[in-house]
């Protein structure tokens, strides 16, 4: 299987209906402690982006899918291309472009006070949320990321009838939002969980 790095040209000829399969990957191998520091919670996080997925069953979500997928699209992090690799092993080219990673989010620095890893990393997406922690992507520009990552998509569901993209809860979660403000029908919402798939349709869609 070839892994293409994707940069939004064309793929394929226009199409009236289509359908997008948003994919949110398989869990990761990430070994945490019950309690720890934010400097370690911050280290975890960073380990998180390189680590391999656990294995899994892909059997639950092949059967949600169409049986005519054209294209599958991932991100550029290790754990999307090797989820779009279990469940397209018959495929032989998967397109990634970083556009479709995850926010990309730091850990709020907190010396000495041990939490679990969880809570540390919804707090720092909370303050994340409201401006304070913008240590990497902030709020703003995450935003806006995820518009032009909507915008490739859409255009190469235009270009194909089936496309799928694996990719990350957050983003999904806002790529969903603003893809039923454009028109498209929510038909299956598996939620936010790993492995979760959301199905979206659009008629009558044209590249002209």
């Amino acid at each position: 299987m070839t892994v293409c790095a994707f940069n939004g040209f064309s793929l394929g000829k226009d199409t009236a209906v289509c359908e997008i399969y948003l994919i949110r990957h398989a869990r990761v191998d990430l070994k945490k402690p019950l309690l720890c520091t934010s400097s370690k919670a911050a280290e975890l996080l960073e380990q998180y982006d390189e680590l391999p997925v656990l294995d899994f069953d892909p059997r639950p979500v092949k059967a949600i899918l169409s049986d005519s997928i054209c294209a599958v699209f991932t991100s550029a992090l290790p754990r999307s291309i090797e989820t779009a690799g279990i469940l397209f092993p018959e495929t032989e080219t998967l397109y990634s472009n970083s556009l479709f990673n995850e926010y990309d989010l730091s850990v709020i620095s907190v010396p000495l006070i041990p939490l679990p890893y969880v809570v540390w990393t919804t707090l720092s997406r909370f303050f994340w949320n409201i401006g304070l922690n913008n240590r990497d992507e902030n709020r703003i520009r995450a935003y806006k990321r995820m518009l032009r990552a909507t915008d490739l998509l859409e255009k190469q569901a235009i270009e194909h009838r089936h496309i799928v993209l694996v990719a990350h809860g957050y983003l999904i979660a806002e790529m969903k939002r603003e893809l039923k403000k454009r028109g498209w029908e929510l038909e299956i919402n598996q939620g936010n969980k790993n492995l979760a798939v959301a199905k979206l349709t659009k008629a009558n869609l044209s590249s002209h």
